[in-house]
């Protein structure tokens, strides 16, 4: 992505003779990077949440307030996972402008985000073994 704006900036501003395929390409690599890094930020629980069942320090409240919230996340992805697999059937044929590619291509990458999360939640759920959040120790 940096590497195509760069190129952009360069023949743009220095030799006057814009790339017409660029753009397009730093945007598509940005939703799959961004996608990538929701399920990062996932793995090493770094999105922002309510952790008000956390300062209680019950240890059995923690634990069914966590069940609770991956099951659901659970439950969300699987389902968009699937409903999302038609939008990327319907958009398999439709070409992007300029690059041409298959937009199906683009729009996997959600598809890529909620199976990395689902398979987080179970990995977990079946070893018990959490991600280490660098701030709080094991998580």
């Amino acid at each position: 992505m940096t590497l195509a704006c760069l190129a952009q900036v360069f023949s743009r501003y220095v030799l006057h003779n814009p790339l017409n395929w660029t753009e397009e390409l730093a945007r598509f690599v940005f939703v799959w990077v961004s996608y990538l890094a929701a399920w990062l930020a996932w793995k090493y629980r770094g999105h922002i949440a309510v952790d008000a069942v956390t300062y209680t320090g019950n240890a059995a409240l923690m634990r069914a307030s966590m069940l609770l919230v991956e099951a659901l996340l659970l439950a969300l992805f699987a389902y968009t996972f699937w409903t999302n697999l038609g939008l990327i059937q319907l958009a398999a044929n439709q070409p992007s402008p300029v690059l041409n590619i298959p937009m199906g291509y683009v729009y996997a990458g959600y598809n890529a985000m909620a199976l990395l999360i689902v398979g987080d939640i179970l990995v977990t759920w079946l070893t018990g073994r959490r991600a280490i959040s660098p701030e709080h120790g094991e998580a």
